[in-house]
């Protein structure tokens, strides 16, 4: 936790399907002090969609839905525009909870407390005050996975639609209330009765989410308050079901249908991971300053939930592998590796940079071990994120704790250095030439200020290799947020003028532009970048709505 920043951590362990143990660690608030219990809440983002999925599924069994049946013949307030794509194939419940509906908007960011909060059609619509754009159907249905959160909102409003009842309300007499989950709601806001039980959220820099805590008016994809103990009871009595052993929500056939995936890992409100013969369904969850992870053993009774009130989401797999180590769980871990030591000189000779590809370099460090019998260890610094250690296996062969990866030196005989390192994970491998210290990567480069400089590097890489990753929008613009959270706010302008000069018609990397010139007082700049967000695209709503904030319209 120290390493990661984490203030706050919950974890509940599941065996012989009953809850073995749960435990909480630091504290709920940096201010307060206050330490965690088995009782603090925490915000589950998108593990919501797993419970979602199991209340329109108890629908399915009622007869109030069907699985595949057109899904705006259940929408009452509000209908999903239909188009050339959707008279191909319907969007149906199915596919929406499997992520293959074809529908827009990846996620949520929430909304602040003092926000103005939008109603459901508004988000759906992406009209003033929603800080989403519109989901729409522009995939066609059926055709492939895609995650989104816009479609499980469609399915928030349809289950409203078909009970006539507010979504926190259905969710508590369906799940929340026969599982005996009395440390969760849906309801958005937290109600004020609930607040001193709730953990404040953080950044992965320690900085506190404004206000604490955001709301998420989207319930079914990113709305769920609860513990890891009551994530546990909902998983068990999933595996119960299974078993044919319980059916206090659900038929073994539903919960059945709902862990097997429909396209690559996507079941019905959960994914679908395979370890040998070993199979297990579960979800991550991830809003602003929470993140969580629930993974459970399909054919066996064990499984953990884990949750965070931190961005610093890498935690969550360490803790996940020493739970699955601690109790000898099929599958999940690889055979455990040897580590050997070597002495300061020998790991001396790995230190250096080494570019993994056309914007990331690794900086390998020595740096003082942790006790007598190691009194020396090797360090991977990356260009952007959290460093980590890395284990010597062999003379030349490392491994790291948190990831599947090997890193293999390769010496150059004739020079009798080592001038790269071979990165080897499930998906093949890549060499990572060492490169001088002089020798910046256009992330470097923006960064130390040399911006024209970047520019024109992201431009050659765009050309010569258009599916890069170094210069995928998404990455961009995700670097460009990083920065602003940390404080590099001249720096996170410079990456997002990239990020437009190579996509001019994205959106998101104006808006997000718009968003780093006010916060760094420029507002003249600000009101001419959501203009242009504006011109690109007349429906942007965010945008319209930041400039009658600043008055620019």
């Amino acid at each position: 936790m120290k390493f990661y920043k984490v203030p706050g951590l919950s974890v509940a362990v599941i065996k012989d399907f009953k809850i073995a143990w749960a435990k909480a660690y630091g504290v709920k608030d940096l201010q307060t002090k206050e330490p965690v219990t088995t009782d603090t809440l925490f915000q589950a983002g998108s593990i919501s969609k797993s419970v979602n999925a199991t209340i329109a599924m108890k629908k399915v069994e009622q007869g109030k839905i069907s699985l595949d049946d057109n899904i705006n013949d259940k929408l009452v307030t509000w209908k999903l525009p239909e188009n050339e794509l959707t008279a191909k194939s319907k969007v149906t419940l199915r596919k929406i909870l499997s992520h293959t509906a074809g529908t827009t908007v990846h996620g949520f960011p929430g909304y602040a407390i003092n926000d103005k909060i939008p109603t459901l059609t508004q988000i759906l619509d992406g009209a003033p005050p929603a800080n989403t754009p519109a989901i729409r159907v522009d995939l066609e249905p059926g055709t492939q996975y895609r995650y989104s959160g816009g479609g499980i909102t469609v399915s928030q409003l349809a289950l409203m639609d078909i009970e006539k009842k507010p979504y926190p309300q259905i969710a508590n007499q369906t799940v929340l209330k026969p599982l005996g989950m009395t440390n969760s709601t849906y309801s958005q806001p937290l109600p004020s009765s609930w607040r001193p039980k709730a953990a404040t959220g953080y950044r992965t820099n320690g900085k506190e989410v404004e206000g604490k805590i955001h709301i998420y008016p989207e319930m079914a994809a990113a709305g769920l308050w609860t513990t890891p103990t009551d994530l546990a009871k909902f998983a068990i009595e999933m595996q119960l079901s299974l078993a044919g052993r319980s059916n206090k929500i659900l038929t073994k056939q539903s919960v059945e249908t709902m862990t097997t995936a429909v396209k690559d890992q996507a079941g019905l409100g959960f994914f679908i991971s395979k370890f040998g013969n070993a199979v297990y369904f579960g979800h991550g969850g991830s809003d602003e300053g929470f993140t969580s992870q629930l993974l459970v053993s399909r054919d066996k009774g064990y499984g953990v939930a884990v949750m965070i009130n931190s961005d610093a989401g890498g935690i969550l797999e360490e803790v996940v592998r020493a739970v699955a180590k601690e109790y000898g769980w099929d599958g999940i871990l690889p055979p455990p590796y040897e580590t050997i030591s070597l002495d300061a000189a020998k790991l001396r000779a790995f230190t250096g940079r080494y570019r993994v590809n056309p914007d990331r370099v690794l900086t390998m460090k020595v740096e003082a071990g942790d006790n007598a019998a190691r009194p020396n260890k090797l360090v991977a610094y990356p260009t952007t994120g959290m460093p980590f250690e890395l284990l010597p296996v062999s003379e030349t062969t490392f491994v790291r704790r948190n990831a599947g990866l090997k890193y293999e030196f390769v010496k150059d005989e004739t020079a009798g250095t080592f001038n790269a390192v071979r990165i080897t994970g499930p998906n093949g491998s890549t060499n990572a030439p060492r490169i001088s210290a002089d020798d910046l990567v256009p992330f470097e480069l923006l960064t130390s200020g040399k911006v024209d400089a970047a520019m024109e590097r992201y431009r050659q890489i765009k050309k010569d290799t258009p599916l890069n990753n170094s210069v995928d929008a998404g990455r961009l613009i995700n670097d460009g947020y990083n920065l602003m959270q940390d404080g590099k706010l001249s720096e996170a302008i410079a990456l997002l003028k990239v990020a437009i000069d190579l996509y001019p018609k994205s959106t998101d990397a104006y808006d997000l532009l718009g968003e780093a010139y006010e916060t760094n007082g420029q507002k003249d700049l600000a009101v001419a970048t959501y203009k242009k967000s504006l011109e690109v695209n007349p429906q942007n709503a965010n945008a319209r709505e930041k400039l009658k904030k600043l008055g620019g319209q």
